[in-house]
């Protein structure tokens, strides 16, 4: 008795120690830095835009994805009660009653009545010698954790599309704007070449250069088109809100206090501003800190933590197993107009010992040691993707930046020259061809321009989505990557005594 609560089979689970890298490869030196970052819980309305919150918060109220990760956060919720109940004492009632006639043929036929009846209650309870019951515990507890965190990356990943497909969906309209201009543009000088064609100053093969122009035109325009629906369709079920409403919404520009629609932003200098959002800057902490805390680490640290806990389980069930006992009842029975009544009670304790499985104890000790191994691997490729995952979009993020200030100087580059060509067409200097020309150019370079934004945004959300939302802390930041110790092995945990004290 001297080992109740103090015997396990293991020493307590402790994080291994994980090979992170000490800071981010592709983070742009530099770069403006935000005391905030992505810790807010409402990251998404950073990027000012009315359609992703309203979106964001529709999704969120109503969600398939989200009501599942729910479901499997109280799943796991009521798998901890269960385990934690198990390690109390049960206790039970019971109660009998009955009522029986005999006949004797002595001497007369005589009938008896007698009535009879229990109550009693019983108490059984397991020694945790071993800490098999606290193990179970601890494992269901683990899970908990891992499903909580992962209804959290489940709520980070749906938010996270839904800022991207929104992001995407204003570059796209924008685009379809752009290829109705210049269809518009060609079908200018479709009729001016046909013109001239009348009147035999140029070739029939101008012609059929201008018609292949303006198919292509078309052709991209319908093929736009799609991309675009196909984006609407996706933001309709993510946010469970009806294409008509999603596509209203997106007539109103990203912010509520400036901008203009999409048709009116074409040729400004500044319709990046009045189409896209801008996301703000950004700043990361050490790889450490950012990995550690992102849900799909947290969630798979704790399905290691529960993996652990259940080679102490499989341990515990090859070794002696003590359970209490104790049965209290009250008896009584009515006959022949007397009572009779009497009290049992019984306490003691039953052993069981496994002898001999055939090698199911053991085999189920090195299926549980698979597990472990399995869920430490699990954990070291999620590291690694959730490094690969940031790098990217750092990478991505650093390219759009430089993109857009680019694209922004060939956009106001053209914008000057058309100017300048619209100038000289009204005096005469320049045809209609060469003024259309220099429009088209300009069209161009602000879809280029727009892009840019776009996959600036975009790459902002990406790398939210990647890091997740963890907060900064100066603590976390005075803390060197190399104090990540533990008493955990990463390789073979479980050489040693069959029992730890």
């Amino acid at each position: 008795m001297l080992c109740i609560g103090g015997c396990t089979t293991q020493p307590p689970y402790s994080r291994p120690q994980l090979d992170m890298p000490k800071a981010w490869a592709n983070a742009r030196a530099g770069t403006l830095v935000d005391g905030t970052g992505s810790a807010r819980d409402d990251w998404w309305t950073q990027l000012g835009d009315p359609v992703i919150d309203v979106l964001v918060a529709s999704a969120l109220t109503d969600n398939p994805t989200l009501a599942q990760a729910a479901a499997r956060v109280d799943e796991a919720r009521a798998g901890l009660g269960a385990s934690g109940a198990r390690r109390a004492p049960q206790l039970g009632g019971n109660g009998a009653l009955s009522r029986g006639k005999s006949q004797s043929q002595t001497g007369g036929t005589d009938t008896i009545s007698a009535t009879s009846g229990s109550l009693g209650a019983s108490l059984s309870w397991e020694l945790d010698l071993w800490g098999r019951a606290r193990a179970t515990e601890e494992a269901a507890r683990s899970r908990l954790d891992a499903r909580n965190a992962d209804a959290e990356e489940a709520r980070l990943s749906l938010v996270a599309q839904i800022a991207d497909g929104v992001v995407a969906l204003r570059a796209c309209n924008y685009s379809l704007a752009i290829r109705d201009q210049d269809i518009g543009s060609r079908e200018i000088e479709l009729s001016l070449i046909r013109q001239r064609l009348a009147v035999g100053n140029v070739a029939p093969v101008e012609e059929a250069s201008a018609l292949s122009a303006l198919a292509s035109a078309r052709t991209n325009r319908l093929s736009q088109e799609e991309s675009c629906t196909t984006l609407v369709d996706a933001l309709v079920a993510l946010s469970g809100r009806e294409a008509t409403t999603i596509r209203h919404l997106m007539s109103r520009p990203p912010l509520p206090s400036g901008g203009a629609s999409t048709a009116s932003a074409i040729g400004r200098l500044d319709e990046a501003a009045a189409i896209v959002p801008t996301a703000p800057p950004v700043r990361l902490d050490l790889p450490a800190t950012v990995l550690l805390q992102h849900p799909a680490v947290r969630s798979a640290e704790r399905e290691l933590a529960a993996s652990y806990a259940e080679i102490g389980v499989a341990r515990a069930e090859r070794l002696p197993r003590v359970d209490l006992s104790a049965l209290l009842t009250g008896q009584w029975i009515r006959a022949l107009g007397s009572t009779i009544h009497f009290d049992t009670w019984s306490a003691g304790a039953a052993v069981s010992v496994p002898i001999f499985d055939a090698g199911l104890g053991a085999a189920n000790v090195d299926g549980a040691e698979a597990r472990y191994r399995a869920a430490l691997a699990g954990l070291a490729s999620t590291l690694r993707t959730g490094t690969r995952d940031v790098e990217d979009s750092l990478a991505a993020l650093s390219s759009a930046e430089q993109r857009a200030d680019t694209s922004r100087q060939a956009a106001n580059a053209a914008a000057v020259a058309l100017r300048a060509n619209e100038a000289r067409y009204h005096a005469g200097a320049i045809s209609l061809f060469e003024l259309e020309g220099s429009r088209r150019q300009v069209n161009g370079a602000q879809e280029s321009a727009i892009a840019a934004a776009s996959d600036r945004a975009r790459s902002w959300i990406s790398l939210v989505r990647a890091a997740g939302t963890p907060p900064l802390s100066a603590t976390a930041l005075e803390q060197p990557v190399a104090e990540e110790t533990t008493d955990a092995p990463t390789k073979t945990p479980f050489a040693g005594n069959e029992s730890h004290r």
